[in-house]
């Protein structure tokens, strides 16, 4: 049997995993705020599955978002195979392991091209539309860390559902949750407010990564300016320094700077930004108000535009018909085209040289 080191995992939590007989534990990860994860395998099933533990409460009835979230069959949304309380405070969801890995980490290891970027998030909207439309939920931690992909079914999954709330009314809100400071919608850090247009500027900021904006998740610092990161480093005290830190990020969320369009790669046409900065209105009444208007606007884009992949030494344009260009800086700055069309890559001359004019040639279909 594997050794499990999960001493940092509350006492019950612990207890309840070694009474489980019908798995075998296989590893142990510490998550903080968003609670306590297992790898198991099903003894009798053979199959890998995924214990995580969240806060929750005991009498669980027909309402309860758990519940609901055990009956929800969708291929964009992590499957609950089970649901189990473990007195005093929690809640087990035993779920199918993703062999794929979170979203996240393959935004930092390469570049998404656009449209394997708008297929993502065309598929993150169906698995939204299943829980706001068919069951009033929010899932309220929408992020690159909480999406999975599967290699094998080619799609992307919707994990982490223990922050999922229901709302009652078409227009009401539940509290916000506080896990992920840096995806709170503005309306969360100014009144603890969150409602269905919530969920889609988190997908917003899914979008805006994927597209390759400015967004160092890995590195908050990042965001605050010279002036910004002086003024922090002067403080001495830990919990000043970080409150501090806090306020200024809570503020560029606030006034909209956190996920700024104009940083977006300059080949991307401005209806992506539109898109964009409608998903990410400060005012969640002026953004997306279903996630079938948002997928609408984001199939437009991925029939309108081919396709862009920046490579480490070019940018490549791929066209539905399988024309494609490549395009990049020369040494004496001009920009240079190549193109091919099922044969070899050939230069093609037809603009000035500005990066202006060759991605106009590589756009045309």
């Amino acid at each position: 049997m594997v050794q499990i080191d999960d001493a940092w995992a509350p006492e019950k939590i612990r207890e309840f995993v070694r009474k489980e007989l019908h798995i075998e534990l296989l590893d142990y990860v510490r998550h903080g705020f968003n609670g306590e994860v297992y790898f198991a395998k099903r003894k009798k099933l053979n199959d890998e599955v995924v214990l995580k533990f969240y806060l929750s409460c005991e009498g669980y009835d027909a309402s309860e978002e758990a519940v609901i979230l055990k009956s929800i069959d969708h291929p964009n949304i992590l499957k609950v195979y089970d649901l189990k309380f473990v007195p005093p405070e929690y809640a087990c969801f035993t779920s199918p392991k993703i062999s794929g890995g979170d979203l996240q980490t393959h935004i930092q290891a390469e570049p998404f091209s656009s449209k394997d970027a708008l297929a993502l998030v065309c598929q993150i909207l169906g698995g939204v539309t299943e829980l706001h439309s068919k069951h009033s939920l929010v899932h309220r931690d929408l992020k690159p860390g909480n999406i999975l992909l599967d290699f094998r079914e080619q799609k992307a999954i919707i994990a982490d559902l223990g922050a999922v709330k229901k709302i009652w009314a078409a227009d009401g809100f539940v509290g916000a949750s506080k896990a992920t400071r840096i995806y709170l919608p503005p309306e969360s850090v100014n009144e603890n407010k969150y409602y269905f247009q919530s969920d889609l500027y988190q997908v917003g900021l899914i979008m805006f990564q994927l597209l390759g904006g400015f967004f160092p998740v890995s590195n908050e610092i990042e965001w605050l300016n010279d002036r910004e990161k002086k003024k922090v480093a002067k403080i001495r005290n830990s919990i000043e320094k970080e409150l501090e830190f806090d306020k200024l990020i809570n503020n560029k969320i606030c006034k909209g700077r956190i996920a700024e369009t104009s940083s977006l790669p300059p080949f991307l046409d401005a209806s992506f930004r539109r898109v964009l900065n409608k998903a990410l209105h400060l005012d969640f009444k002026k953004r997306y108000q279903s996630s079938s208007e948002f997928l609408k606007d984001v199939h437009q884009l991925d029939r309108q535009f081919p396709s862009y992949w920046q490579r480490e030494d070019h940018l490549l344009v791929v066209h539905d018909s399988g024309k494609q260009f490549k395009v990049w800086k020369g040494r004496k700055g001009q920009y240079i085209v190549e193109k091919r069309n099922g044969g070899d890559w050939r230069k093609d001359n037809n603009h000035t040289g500005s990066f202006e004019s060759a991605l106009l040639l590589a756009r045309k279909k």
